[in-house]
């Protein structure tokens, strides 16, 4: 049997800005550093849409693991793999999304099990990215802050995004402008999409 944790489901307040190279450079000077900041989440993502969804709706399978930085010397730490569902975007200035996660134990399973699950639902994939996360959090207000390498499965060059997750919008908007972020243009689309007008040869 699929062993699951259910998370709560969540209202997702965030802001994804896209970066070049020497941006990302600065905002790095700007972030708080800790005992966890070195550590680095790499991620290979799978998105799948059924018919009966809404635009922006997905369903994600995520393969996710951590390595550990200490003292500059990185270590393999847990591995564990996210079913999550999103909701529609219904943010104004800033993302909002209905967000239910489950953690899953496959044992000695493969994401095959999932896919096939999904696919007998009726659900087909849509999107297929990877991610390279390092985390930042923020005391007052209290922010996380994402620095995200992302690219398209299979490998391409990659992209950088920082993205601010915080508990209301004046609060991830107070970060921005700590940031000097605040003039930037806030990225509507998830990565899903991002990663599947990429795929498709849709630029738009």
């Amino acid at each position: 049997m699929l062993q699951t944790l259910l998370q709560k489901p969540q209202l997702e307040i965030e802001a994804k800005i896209a970066l070049e190279d020497f941006e990302l450079k600065l905002l790095k000077n700007k972030l708080p550093k800790d005992f966890s900041s070195g550590n680095i989440y790499k991620e290979e993502n799978f998105v799948y849409k059924s018919p009966q969804m809404q635009v922006g709706e997905f369903l994600r399978i995520r393969q996710e693991e951590l390595t550990i930085n200490k003292c500059g010397r990185l270590y393999f730490g847990s591995r564990w793999t996210l079913l999550t569902y999103k909701g529609q975007n219904n943010g104004q200035k800033l993302n909002e999304r209905r967000e239910v996660e489950l953690e899953i134990s496959l044992g000695q399973r493969s994401n095959a099990t999932l896919e096939e699950l999904l696919a007998a639902l009726g659900f087909a994939l849509y999107s297929s990215y990877a991610k390279e996360r390092k985390i930042y959090n923020f005391k007052s207000p209290d922010c996380d802050v994402f620095l995200d390498a992302v690219w398209k499965i299979p490998g391409e060059s990659r992209k950088n995004f920082v993205e601010i997750e915080g508990k209301s919008e004046s609060d991830v908007l107070k970060i921005l402008g700590q940031l000097g972020l605040g003039g930037k243009p806030i990225i509507r689309e998830s990565y899903a999409d991002i990663f599947a007008e990429v795929r498709n040869g849709n630029t738009n």
